[in-house]
């Protein structure tokens, strides 16, 4: 084996001197960087996150097939679909969270900021009232003064409101901006949900998570108790009819016998009879279809699902984001790591061109 090519051991105290020699120079690179990533991470608005738990009702008719969903959750697997036949699972939250409708019919919800300052729409509070970085503002103008040199087809805004089938590009943008700030996680083995918002201000923050997690809610519960409501409408219709029917028979029936009072024919008693019988089936579909809607009552009521509120929202008192300290740190850190990389590696050249130089 060549000497040449054998790989030269790590001088620790050579790179040390090297630096300490260097240290000046490091000191100002990671100086300036410090400087720039403090300027940069103090322009960046502060954002103020509020979580809530929950944890979905699972029926006891399922429990065989939740504990065999848990041991396959275990190996990665996920048979929640599959096992139960419900097409909602808690692992497709976050989707619903994040579709078109779903962000479209937070566009209405109330909102006020902890000083009281501002009352207003999530929409209009997105689009009006979000502070920038500093240098938003470049690219602004950047953005309008490229929009009036190729200016757009005007959009055909909706008289009626908005239209989540045809969004505008405001309307579109501002879905994007609720979506990024809208977290929802699920645990696979628990299904526990975890869902969260992110906004400038605190209160706000907290009003959306409430305002998320019970559209959330109503979502599922609509969709899990719709054919039990479809039921339960079709019943009453039924039972509504079946009430006039028999009232309608009851009433003939009543003003026959008093018009045919004392009759002794035969084809009177025999038309008594016929309308006896009527009243009879009209009563007996009536009863009926009291007991189904009654069942069809108590079958919703079943299908309806119950969530427990693990932990509830609170008001953050402090931002989540962005982490200053951490932001500048690493920055440092990187500036002093490429540096010392620099001057070490400048500082081995230099040798290697003092060493090629004929004496």
């Amino acid at each position: 084996m060549d000497p040449k090519k054998e790989p030269q051991p790590i001088d620790l105290v050579e790179i040390f001197q090297v630096l300490f020699k260097q240290r000046l120079c490091i000191a100002k690179i990671c100086g300036i960087v410090s400087v720039v990533a403090v300027i940069y991470v103090c322009s960046i608005p502060r954002g103020y996150n509020a979580t809530v738990t929950l944890a979905p009702e699972i029926s006891s008719g399922a429990s065989l097939s939740g504990n065999i969903g848990s041991l396959a959750s275990m190996v990665g697997l996920n048979l929640g679909s599959s096992m139960n036949g419900d097409a909602l699972y808690p692992e497709i939250y976050p989707d619903v969270l994040n579709s078109t409708d779903f962000l479209v019919s937070l566009f209405d919800v109330k909102v006020q900021t902890a000083d009281g300052e501002i009352k207003t729409t999530l929409y209009d509070y997105f689009a009006v009232h979000q502070e920038r970085p500093w240098w938003s503002a470049g690219f602004s103008y950047i953005n309008s003064f490229i929009k009036s040199i190729f200016p757009k087809k005007e959009e055909q805004v909706n008289s009626e409101g908005t239209d989540s089938f045809w969004l505008t590009e405001d309307e579109s943008n501002i879905c994007k901006m609720i979506s990024d700030n809208i977290s929802c996680s699920v645990d696979k083995k628990t299904s526990v949900i975890t869902i969260g918002f992110t906004a400038q201000d605190a209160l706000v923050a907290a009003t959306m998570t409430d305002s998320v997690k019970q559209r959330l809610q109503d979502f599922i519960i609509e969709y899990k108790t719709s054919k039990a409501r479809n039921d339960l409408v079709y019943f009453e219709k039924m039972l509504n009819e079946s009430q006039k029917d028999y009232e309608a028979a009851q009433r003939v029936y009543s003003e026959y016998c008093d018009t045919h009072k004392g009759a002794v024919l035969q084809s009177y008693m025999s038309q008594q009879d016929f309308l006896e019988n009527q009243l009879q089936l009209s009563y007996t579909s009536y009863s009926q279809w009291v007991q189904q809607v009654q069942i069809a009552k108590a079958k919703l009521q079943e299908k309806t699902p119950s969530f427990t509120v693990v932990n509830s929202v609170t008001v953050p008192l402090r931002p989540s984001s962005p982490k200053r300290m951490l932001i500048v740190v690493g920055c440092v850190f990187f500036a002093f790591l490429c540096s010392s990389l620099y001057v070490y590696g400048r500082e081995q050249m230099l040798k290697k061109k003092e060493l090629k130089m004929p004496e």
